[in-house]
């Protein structure tokens, strides 16, 4: 397996060098040491990067907050906060930036960055992945929405009657809603549903285990107000539910529901192309 090549960013040398000895031994190769946001993202734009070690504080006109948030903009590179301010403030304004994790100084043996790194890369990949298949969904979703405008479940008015498209028209329904176990379901809000690539993660952590609010806020990054909202949405359309198990709330995949929606759909895709 290939080394994970990690940069770390700091303006410590000696705390750069001490977190280098500490990647080595974790067998992580440490390619570059920088100690402002400016430095670092000018290598970051030649160094075929895994993950970035970022201190908050940060010599030069950038922090790590704005230093990560760039990143985050501009390049698929996760970011791990290395800091000495564990306090309220500095991590709620740190989360604007979206990183993987934190790890608070000082870092005195290895076992302190494995957890968080080898969470932090998991993450990465997952994400990574719902990405291409939300790419892959958009694609589909324009067969519902061409041109980005929604047919109404109406005669198209068409300029001179009898012609193909009028009749066409007559005959075809562009198949707004679906019936699910005895759920209407209106398709074109069931695909706004999943406008959010974190809503993609939540079904990706959901598949293996159930899991409370409190886990998959943690897993997403997302405060608890944002991370609740994405539930709601997703309990919307029918591929998610909640129960209860003691006084948490559990949500798992409504798998049965899942495959009866994933049938209808395939059978309409089949016919639209026949």
């Amino acid at each position: 397996m290939a080394q994970l090549k990690v940069m770390i960013v700091e303006d410590e040398l000696i705390t750069a060098e001490a977190i280098a000895i500490l990647l080595k031994k974790l067998n992580y190769e440490p390619v570059a040491i920088v100690s402002s946001g400016e430095e670092a993202i000018s290598k970051l734009q030649n160094l075929n990067l895994d993950l970035v070690l970022m201190d908050i504080i940060l010599a030069g006109a950038m922090d790590g907050i704005e230093t990560a948030q760039i990143i985050n903009e501009n390049y698929s590179v996760p970011v791990i906060f290395i800091t000495a301010y564990g306090d309220k403030n500095t991590l709620d304004r740190a989360k604007i930036s979206e990183p993987y994790g934190y790890i608070v100084k000082p870092i005195t043996n290895e076992d302190e960055l494995l957890p968080p790194i080898e969470l932090a890369m998991y993450n990465h990949q997952v994400k990574n992945k719902l990405k291409e298949d939300h790419e892959k969904f958009e694609q589909i979703k324009q067969l519902v929405q061409p041109d980005g405008l929604i047919l109404p479940p109406r005669v198209i008015e068409s300029p001179e009657e009898g012609t193909p498209l009028e009749r066409v028209a007559k005959n075809v329904d562009p198949m707004l809603e679906i019936e699910i176990s005895g759920t209407r379901i209106n398709l074109v809000e069931w695909l706004k549903s999943f406008s959010n690539p974190d809503r993609f993660l939540i079904l990706e952590l959901i598949k293996s285990q159930p899991l409370k609010l409190d886990e998959i806020q943690t897993f997403i990054g997302k405060s608890q107000s944002t991370t609740s909202h994405h539930i709601k949405r997703l309990e919307k359309t029918g591929f998610i539910k909640g129960w209860k198990r003691g006084k948490y709330i559990y949500y798992s995949l409504d798998k049965q529901y899942m495959t009866e929606f994933v049938n209808l759909w395939e059978n309409w895709i089949i016919r639209l192309s026949s």
